[in-house]
């Protein structure tokens, strides 16, 4: 099952994972151990979990609000139950889009389900809207939580497919270099640093992360959004300590081939001073790319943007750490 090539898949592709997930977490509220086998809390678990199979939206919610009544329903039962009636709002979703109605129509159902629980299918479907409607920042939001989500093995048991990850990577990565400000990392349970600034997500672990640190125009210099990213990027840096830091610099191929080249081995020194001054102590190696390699977008993607939005993704600093 793979989700969100590029600009939304079909809905169908998403529904075998929610399928998925629906029935674990059927099988979970309705089993239990003994400390949760109280009459009154068995009921509204199997209340729910009949719900869940029949697919019955008005159900589960009401299920759910049974759950949340009964006394001897324990908190664990309570999250399961929650998670499970969100993820429940993204399969209604997904296969009312399966029969043809549009991805926009659904973000009220899906901000329905995010009432419920920040679930991972419910967060990404969520990005995608943003996405479409090319609300970038609300996108990266969308998708840095999901990823945050899904590193959490307490909210997600069981994580998704690799392929899954590492789309829902792909279009936070995207959606962040074409954001409009800048949009601080997300911060997990511990207080440190997640989303994009993770490096690893369940077993996945990607090579580099393509980071907006963006200068005024032909310089070295930082324009707001990109000294907050460079900002953001020392923290987690420090957080993490990697034993080794590669900058990667690219521009976009306006200008000649020389220009760009030097142009982003500038701006690559400029960021690992800036990191150096903010306290990361790592050797860091900068690599001026120049416009040698251009950004490349998920494969349904390549036709959707401008080409002011692939100038734009082009301009970034891939950080890669050891």
């Amino acid at each position: 099952m793979q989700i969100f090539d590029a600009s939304l898949l079909p809905a169908s592709r998403l529904l075998p994972r929610i399928l998925t997930v629906l029935t674990i977490q059927a099988v979970l509220l309705a089993g239990g151990t003994g400390q949760y086998a109280w009459a009154s809390c068995r009921d509204a678990r199997n209340s729910l979990r009949d719900a869940l199979r029949a697919r019955d939206l008005d159900a589960a919610r009401s299920s759910y609000e049974a759950v949340e009544r009964e006394f001897d329903c324990a908190d664990e039962v309570r999250g399961r139950a929650k998670r499970a009636v969100s993820n429940l709002h993204a399969r209604i979703a997904d296969e009312r889009m399966a029969r043809g109605e549009s991805l926009e129509s659904q973000r009220a159902l899906l901000e329905q389900g995010l009432g419920y629980a920040r679930t991972w299918p419910v967060l990404a479907l969520l990005g995608d809207v943003a996405y479409e409607s090319r609300d970038y920042d609300r996108a990266t939001e969308r998708y840095e939580s999901a990823l945050t989500v899904i590193r959490n093995e307490v909210e997600t048991p069981t994580a998704p497919p690799m392929s899954t990850i590492e789309r829902i990577l792909g279009r936070a990565e995207q959606s962040r270099l074409l954001a409009r400000d800048f949009v601080p990392t997300p911060t997990n349970r511990t207080g440190r640093r997640d989303g994009l600034a993770a490096t690893s997500y369940r077993g996945f672990e990607p090579v580099k992360v393509a980071v907006p640190i963006t200068f005024e125009t032909g310089s070295a210099e930082f324009t707001e959004k990109g000294r907050g990213f460079a900002r953001d990027m020392a923290v987690y840096l420090k957080e993490q300590r990697p034993r080794n830091i590669t900058l990667s610099a690219h521009t976009d191929p306006r200008g000649s081939e020389e220009y760009n080249l030097e142009l982003s081995r500038r701006r690559g020194e400029a960021v690992k001073r800036f990191l150096q001054d903010q306290g990361v102590t790592q050797p860091i190696r900068v690599e001026a790319m120049g416009e040698s390699q251009p950004f490349l977008l998920q494969p349904r993607d390549r036709e959707r943007h401008t080409p002011e939005e692939r100038w734009r993704m082009d301009r970034r600093v891939e950080l890669k750490r050891q």
